[in-house]
């Protein structure tokens, strides 16, 4: 799979700047995914906007809403669970609660 790398300095050079990752704007994201896709690209990986830090990472796929092939939508080996590890990361780094289904 073939992503366009936002994450990397080298992005700059085709200019991409920190908007891309920030914008709340989605026709602006919508635009650049277009042209990521026209360029060969499958997805895009970027910092994830709500991180001041700008360390953590996220990746978008190109295609269709709903589309995969696997039953979640996801393409098959992109889904598992989420370990005590991570939900105990997401409380301690961003005082997010996870509490267990009703």
């Amino acid at each position: 799979m073939n992503l366009a790398d936002c994450t990397s300095s080298r992005s700059r050079a085709f200019g991409i700047t920190a908007e891309v990752h920030s914008t709340p704007h989605y026709e602006i994201t919508q635009a650049w995914a277009a042209a990521f896709e026209s360029a060969g690209f499958h997805g895009i990986h970027y910092f994830l906007r709500h991180d001041p830090g700008q360390r953590l990472t996220g990746v978008a796929l190109f295609g269709p809403a709903g589309a995969g092939t696997g039953a979640s939508g996801y393409p098959p080996g992109l889904v598992r669970p989420i370990g005590p590890d991570i939900l105990a990361e997401a409380a301690s780094r961003f005082g997010i609660l996870t509490l267990p289904a009703p």
